[in-house]
């Protein structure tokens, strides 16, 4: 009891504060790490874009392929209003271990109204010119995570290294005998678009669009180890948000009847970013004090959406449908590029009616072993980092479009595997993320 008490009175005394987590926190977070955190997209938007697994680059005609590559907006003929339901199902479970978290969602994935105007009696020079203005759901971020182990390094040697007087008797400096980690994710990323485009010899389709962009994330975490009949826990908040304005352009070029090739691009975004972290370290008996960080810290900063390059081809198949191959790229400052390969295909079975199935694979911002840097400046008391591997997505959807009506449903399985740590020196918990998402869409046009 005396040497807990000697703990708590050695940190309370020191006004170095910033010396006994940030020390930790070089390895495990920081501003790079949220910067990947809201910089990641899943594919999400209309039924029929889900269940091409958002292979759609070079196709257009779906508001939520436009928000990739504007050009797809001169492919429009008519003026369009459309909404989407997406319903989410988000499971994570550690491997080996029996506890999940489970969570439930309801949300608007977008909703969109186009503007077409121009000449379609004619297949020559500039047949139309058409504007859309959209809202699109990027990201929810809305997970429970649980780890579990057994003994393993402990967080007191690590912050026993941060230049503060500790007690090398207590028990918090060997191995504890087991672990546990919880962290409740909130949050989500969207988008407001404003696109123009333009059909030259229906050949030929350019289109720009003005992206502003919002995002939000809270962090709740919480981790324990168990010494015999006492433990130690650090608990912390983090809360991120900000919003942020960019460009994208994009071009999609029919040579022959059955081949239409797409590109586009999309700046990085101008905007800032407001983060505020809370938090304290505290035993089973003693309070040790709030942490390195001052009990609530604020910082706001410079936040930029990665550059996103999209390239496709697709494949027209007469009148029964088509199939689409795509490559895209993302470059986030600080953090490795993103490769995702898109492939979706479509059949038309009878007229008006339409079957699309999807894949996709994509790469991660964070790379097990990469660094990540933290501004010094910024006292921080989450000490936990997420690895996450490669995502997969597979998806199928039915579609009807009548003269005035459509309506759309698709299916879409996500999963990935997370390496998720505790702290700097933490075993990482193997954590199996899934997401069974069900989407409704439902559009007017004339």
């Amino acid at each position: 009891m005396r040497n807990l008490r000697n703990i708590g009175f050695c940190i309370l005394s020191v006004r170095r504060t910033v010396c006994v987590l940030s020390a930790l926190a070089v390895f495990a977070v920081g501003f790079s790490q949220d910067y990947t955190r809201l910089s990641e997209r899943t594919i999400i938007g209309t039924a029929r874009y889900v269940g091409m697994s958002g292979a759609m680059t070079a196709i257009g005609g779906d508001p939520s392929a436009v928000t990739d590559n504007p050009a797809g907006l001169g492919l429009y003929r008519r003026a369009e209003a459309m909404a989407t339901m997406d319903i989410g199902i988000d499971r994570t479970l550690q491997t080996d271990q029996e506890t999940a978290g489970k969570t439930l969602r309801l949300s608007l994935a977008q909703a969109s109204a186009v503007f077409s105007l121009g000449d379609f009696s004619k297949d020559d020079g500039l047949i139309a010119y058409n504007f859309m203005i959209s809202y699109k759901r990027h990201r929810t971020f809305f997970r429970d995570y649980y780890g579990y182990a057994g003994s393993g390094p402990a967080l007191a040697p690590l912050l026993s290294n941060a230049d503060v007087e500790w007690d090398i008797a207590i028990p918090y400096h060997r191995t504890h005998d087991s672990n546990a980690f919880r962290l409740y994710e909130r949050g989500q990323a969207n988008e407001f678009g404003l696109d123009w485009a333009m059909n030259y010899s229906n050949k030929l389709y350019f289109g720009l669009g003005l992206r502003i962009h919002s995002y939000s994330l809270t962090e709740d975490a919480l981790y324990e180890e168990v010494y015999g009949k006492e433990w130690l826990y650090n608990k912390s908040y983090v809360s991120h948000s900000g919003v942020g304005v960019g460009l994208a352009a994009g071009m999609i070029y029919r040579p022959l009847s059955w081949l239409r090739l797409g590109v586009a691009i999309h700046t990085p975004s101008l905007g800032s970013l407001r983060t505020s972290t809370d938090g304290k370290l505290q035993t089973m008996t003693d309070t040790l004090g709030t942490s390195n960080a001052p009990l609530l810290s604020f910082r706001s900063t410079d936040f930029h959406l990665p550059v996103h390059l999209s390239t496709s081809a697709a494949f027209q198949i007469g009148a029964y449908g088509m199939i689409a191959l795509q490559y895209d790229l993302y470059k986030q400052q600080q953090s490795p590029m993103i490769h995702s390969l898109r492939a979706g295909v479509e059949v038309i079975p009878v007229m008006g009616m339409y079957i699309n199935a999807g894949y996709a694979c994509e790469s991660t911002f964070k790379k097990e072993g990469s660094p990540v840097l933290m501004d010094p400046t910024f006292d921080r008391q989450d000490v936990y980092s997420q690895f996450p591997r490669t995502a997969q997505y597979a998806s199928v959807a039915l579609g009807y479009r009548g003269t005035y009506v459509m309506v759309q449903a698709a299916y879409q399985y996500r999963w990935q595997h997370i390496d998720l740590f505790a702290h700097e020196n933490a075993t990482p918990y193997d954590i199996n993320a899934t997401t069974h998402r069900i989407v409704f869409t439902i559009g007017w046009h004339r």
